[in-house]
């Protein structure tokens, strides 16, 4: 028989991301490096961005499960979630927004309810979000010849400042792209094996890539649902007593981003792509 199966989810010191190109009825974008932002000298290149780690990481999380196939199918172009080689471990059908930046270096145990799967071995597990991330942050930089200064996010639409505490902002996300849809962010590299992101409805299907509205906005953007492709499946037993999935957020998280300043002063805050990995923990 198998143990009582917690669901546990941390937020880890690490780093990684998320980024963009495309094809066919559904498009999806590949992941790419961003650079974490520079303590000193310039904190970031002259229009770009850089990542900080938040001190507000809040989001919702809906369920969690194993699969046995990549529910998006193997070429990642499914519009639908196929949920017949998969099993779910844990489930919230109306949960409160956790804020994982609270927890950096600790596990948090979710108040859903959670079902041990059959014994078996899962090379695609998952995790399915709400598509708002509610994020503040800050960072301290000197610049060449310069004294520090600490920046601060100031609250959705206002510019970084120097003047604290940070001030939380909810951004929603609803593309992937720019003028069409891009409901797929593809290959981000973690610990264990790659990230597949998708934005997808309540009911876990995807927009083709002319479905979008006011020109940004995916018609199907309730849900993020993250897809890990383990280098080496997992195999649950009877002694599987734990799933943990683990929020990748030092350096990660948050953004600030330069638009006009020559990487010294940051122009806008927002929320940057998270990332992580699944581990599962066995008695001795």
């Amino acid at each position: 028989m198998l143990h009582y199966l917690k669901i546990l989810v941390s937020a880890l010191l690490i780093s990684l991301t998320f980024s963009l190109p495309a094809k066919s009825a559904v498009e999806d974008v590949n992941a790419m490096a961003s650079t974490a932002c520079s303590a000193t000298g310039a904190m970031m290149a002259d229009d770009t961005d850089c990542r900080v780690t938040p001190s507000t990481f809040s989001t919702k999380i809906y369920e969690i499960g194993l699969c046995t196939a990549h529910p998006y199918g193997a070429a990642k172009t499914s519009l639908t979630f196929d949920a017949s080689t998969c099993v779910v471990i844990y489930i919230d059908a109306a949960p409160d927004a956790v804020n994982l930046a609270t927890a950096i270096g600790a596990n948090t145990t979710l108040p859903g309810t959670a079902s041990a799967p059959a014994q078996g071995t899962y090379g695609f597990p998952y995790i399915k979000l709400g598509t708002d991330f509610t994020v503040a942050g800050s960072f301290t930089n000197t610049p060449a010849g310069g004294t520090a200064t600490t920046y601060y996010s100031r609250g959705a639409g206002n510019s970084p400042d120097t003047t604290g505490p940070a001030v939380t902002q909810t951004d929603s996300l609803k593309n992937f792209g720019d003028n069409t849809c891009a409901s797929g962010y593809l290959g981000a590299a973690v610990v264990g094996g790659t990230m597949d992101g998708f934005i997808t409805d309540t009911a876990f299907a995807r927009s083709d890539s002319g479905d979008i509205a006011d020109g940004s906005t995916c018609d199907k953007s309730d849900r993020l649902v993250a897809v890990m492709n383990l280098a080496a499946p997992f195999t649950v037993t009877s002694q599987t007593y734990a799933v943990n999935f683990n929020f990748i957020l030092t350096n990660y998280g948050g953004q600030f981003i330069d638009g006009n300043d020559a990487g010294i002063v940051p122009d806008e805050f927002a929320s940057a792509p998270f990332a992580g990995y699944f581990t599962v923990l066995n008695a001795d």
